[in-house]
């Protein structure tokens, strides 16, 4: 144990970015505890919002309902919510019968995961998973991540830094849009070379999907074509690459074919500095309070905290609360929460998710 502390003390302390760190302290820790399968990811600190996932052994069904249940349901909100009870190693399994019937349903019995939060802000959740982990097993991969726990937060608010830097340097590659053009089935049908550059910075890992698109980017696809004909029709959302640079996806129907069919026009480009602001504004046209608002309800900051923190009464809060869900077009903090953070992951946007190889216990 204290040989794997060491090693992660190592990893920790290397300035690495934030993929690099994740694939070197899975590799490090894999050996130890034999986990099936896993899932690393990093969060935006100011709403926990999910930017990028590393996985490894998860099955394409569990990745699915993982973006349609288990993350707007429970992970979301635990995420945020298990720290401020002082508990960052916890069981999703243990804590919900959605998840567990979820993960049992592909025959991983066991999971234990960590939320990397410091001082209210989520800068990534690490997810382990076993078909069935023997007691003694489990009990070890609490008590390791429990001590390493700090060390990876601290590893992961460097990293973002580090994303930072190399986003800066990636600049001078040119800023320029990409155009990429998908027919009623995701296919490609025109792409421009520059777009290539962006959607692989773009895309996820261990999750294979079609045409190898990432999933924001089909998320906005599914979006604007369930959108059609209404005057919400042209969608733009904000997204973070592996390079921890921020881009602009703006996606519009073009006219229909014969068929009645329509293709959709995605424009990727790289975000100004001026429009690297958290997404919800633009898709939502809330306002700059409502959005400072709901990102602490994203947060899970109480009515009371929220007014205290932003010197507004409780009443005015909640006025803000009810304006912003309208609309969104949800009623309550938990739908509310859970359409901020999985409206890029809509259901039926993952159905070409492949199964990742599995980890191999002791690898």
């Amino acid at each position: 144990m204290e040989a794997i502390i060491r090693s992660v003390k190592r990893a920790c302390s290397a300035g690495m970015d934030s993929l690099t760190l994740r694939r070197e302290l899975a590799h490090r820790l894999a050996p130890a505890l034999g986990f099936d399968g896993h899932a690393f990811s990093t969060c935006d600190p100011d709403t926990g919002l999910t930017t990028h996932t590393l996985a490894e052994g998860v099955p394409a069904e569990l990745g699915r309902a993982y973006v349609e249940r288990i993350y707007p349901e429970v992970s979301a909100r635990l995420s945020m919510d298990m720290p401020r009870r002082g508990q960052r190693i916890y069981s999703l399994i243990d804590e919900s019968p959605v998840a567990r019937d979820e993960f049992g349903a592909v025959g991983l019995r066991d999971q234990v995961g960590a939320s990397l939060a410091a001082e209210g802000h989520v800068y990534g959740t690490w997810c382990l998973m076993w078909g069935r982990g023997n007691p003694r097993t489990m009990a070890r991969a609490r008590v390791l991540l429990r001590q390493i726990a700090p060390h990876l937060v601290r590893a992961m608010r460097t990293a973002s830094l580090v994303d930072r830097g190399l986003a800066a340097r990636e600049a001078a590659i040119g800023d320029g849009p990409g155009i990429l053009v998908l027919d009623a089935r995701n296919c490609p049908l025109v792409r421009t070379p520059i777009v290539d550059t962006w959607v692989a910075d773009l895309m996820d890992e261990g999750f294979g999907a079609a045409d190898q698109l990432p999933l924001s980017l089909l998320g906005l696809v599914a979006r604007v074509r369930r959108a059609a004909g209404t005057p919400a029709s042209e969608l733009s959302v904000r997204v973070r690459g592996r390079s921890g640079r921020w881009y602009t996806m703006i996606g519009s129907l073009a006219l229909p074919d014969l068929n009645g069919d329509s293709a959709t026009i995605v424009v990727v480009r790289p975000a100004a500095t001026r429009e690297i602001a958290p997404m919800l504004t633009t898709l939502y046209a809330l306002s700059a309070r409502e959005r400072e608002v709901i990102a602490a309800v994203a947060r899970g900051e109480t009515t009371k905290e929220i007014a205290a923190s932003l010197g507004l009464s409780p009443h005015t809060v909640a006025e803000h609360i009810e304006r912003a869900c309208r609309k969104i077009g949800v009623r309550g903090r938990k739908a509310l929460v859970a359409k901020i953070f999985v409206d890029g992951y809509a259901p039926g946007v993952v159905a070409g998710l492949q199964a990742a190889p599995r980890m191999a216990a002791g690898a």
